[in-house]
Formats: C-alpha cells, structure tokens, sequence
C-alpha cells in the first residue's frame, strides 16, 4: 500500500475488468468488490479515461473519472465515488464533474453517477464481500455442478432458496458455498450480498451476457482532441 494525499491506495485483480485495478481510499475498493459479485454488472474498469479540456484562456485540464460500468443492458455509466453525497456538493468538486458531465452529454451518454461509497461500507455488506472475494477463484465443475445448480432453481420456477442450491452441491456445506459464490462472479447464480446469505437467501439464473459496450464506448473517445 502507498500513500498519496492522506488516502491508502491499494490493487485488486476483478474478473469484470479482466486485470488488476487500482483505488484510492476506502470508498472505491468497497464499491469494486460490490460490483464485482453483483450481477448487474458485467464489466468495470476504474481511471477508464483521460479527459482533456481547454479552457477560453488555453489552459489545459485533465479529469478522470473514477469509474466506469457496463450493465447487464449494456448500458455505460461512468462514475465519481465519494465517501457520502455532501463531497459533490462542493464546489471545488462540483465544477469540475459539471464539466465532465457536458463531454459525456456530447457523446450521447448519461451524467456522471454521483456514487456513496458509505452504503458499501457497512458492516454487513464488507462482512458478505470479504467472504465471497476470498472464495470467487474456487474451481468448481463447469458441466456437474452448474447443471445441478440450474435443475434446482429451475424445478422452483426461476428462484431457489439459498440452503436447496447448497444441498443439490453436495459435499461439504463450507466448499458448496465457495463455489456458489465463484458461480455469482461469473453470473451464474444470482443473489444478494448486501448481507451475508442465509438458508432462504432466494437464488436466481441470470441472463448470459457478453460484455462488449464499454470496450466500445471507450473507443469512441480515444484519439480525441480537446
């Protein structure tokens, strides 16, 4: 860990973004993990881009935003991650996003979330993504296990309870559950992590999705000018 402005800075290797991503503070690991093990997201990538400004008296300014998503409609939002929604009222943060928001607006894209990270942050959403991050990379049978999972959530019409989709595992409950959650990463399954999962934890197929909207966006700004 290095330090820079009085925030930790700290890496992660996340399947969404297929490398090794880099934080600041606590706010932006605590929203990585979040969305690395939610199924609403399909692709994450954090300093996604450079943004180049020239102000009317030539100066030169470079924003980057925190984040950017690609959603499970493909939708592409970029993002800024405080630690709670007063940060973006200032006004030394509130121009600058400002300004960020006109470039997207420009390139037919949405505003700039205004992301909290302190809802990430709570006890049991850190307690539930600690033990799911720590289990994401447990080999599991991409044949055996998947179909066992899938035939249980689909003989209860599209949703099973969490303790059922264990059991149609088999062996031991500790190394059902690792797989359970290296199934959610991969978005397999589905279900809530904003706490840790108990026996009626409903579980849930997502839609497959091939991630491939963010990658384009991101082309669309490479290689402007300001």
């Amino acid at each position: 860990m290095t330090y820079d402005k009085d925030y930790g800075t700290s890496c992660s290797y996340l399947t969404k973004a297929r490398r090794v991503q880099f934080f600041e503070g606590p706010n932006e690991p605590a929203f990585a993990e979040f969305m690395e093990m939610s199924t609403r997201c399909v692709a994450i990538l954090f300093q996604p881009l450079e943004m180049v400004f020239k102000r009317k008296d030539g100066l030169i300014v470079r924003k980057y935003p925190d984040v950017a998503v690609e959603l499970w409609n493909h939708a592409v939002r970029f993002g800024e991650i405080k630690s709670n929604q007063a940060w973006f009222d200032a006004p030394g943060v509130r121009r600058p996003l400002d300004r960020m928001d006109l470039a997207l607006a420009a390139a037919g894209l949405e505003p700039l979330m205004r992301i909290s990270g302190e809802p990430f942050r709570t006890e049991p959403v850190l307690e539930a993504q600690a033990e799911a991050m720590e289990a994401r990379f447990i080999p599991f049978d991409l044949e055996a296990d998947v179909q066992a999972v899938t035939d249980v959530v689909t003989a209860t019409g599209g949703c099973a309870r969490y303790g059922a989709v264990l059991a149609a595992l088999g062996g031991r409950r500790a190394r059902a559950r690792d797989k359970l959650y290296a199934m959610l990463v991969r978005r397999i399954v589905g279900f809530d992590l904003s706490k840790r999962p108990t026996a009626d934890t409903p579980v849930t197929l997502p839609r497959p999705v091939v991630p491939y909207a963010l990658r384009e966006v991101l082309g669309r700004f490479s290689g402007r000018k300001p």
